[in-house]
């Protein structure tokens, strides 16, 4: 014995459900367009990070290199050197 499936649903609930599978259309058309919006911005956010990042990157080794350049020339002048060209800027600063 089979059973037959019989509709409950009377013509104007028909309707009713058609108005209601059209909103949810709606909806969901535009949670996906929200859905794009956000990813496309997170796109440009994470190439702004990218960027940002690699100009960190230049100035990190810009200075590792100016700290390099700067240790050379302490070992090359004697300390006494450096304790006086301290104390002549220090005079020039504070006549300034």
């Amino acid at each position: 014995m089979t059973k037959q499936a019989t509709s409950t649903q009377s013509p104007g609930d028909s309707a009713a459900g058609d108005a209601k599978g059209a909103e949810l259309r709606e909806e969901l058309s535009r949670s996906k367009e929200e859905v794009l919006r956000l990813r496309d911005l997170l796109i440009a956010k994470d190439a702004e990070l990218g960027s940002l990042k690699g100009q960190v990157a230049q100035l990190e080794a810009g200075t590792a290199r100016l700290l390099n350049l700067v240790t050379r020339v302490r070992s090359l002048v004697p300390g006494s050197v450096w304790r006086a060209a301290t104390g002549l800027l220090r005079r020039l600063g504070a006549r300034g």
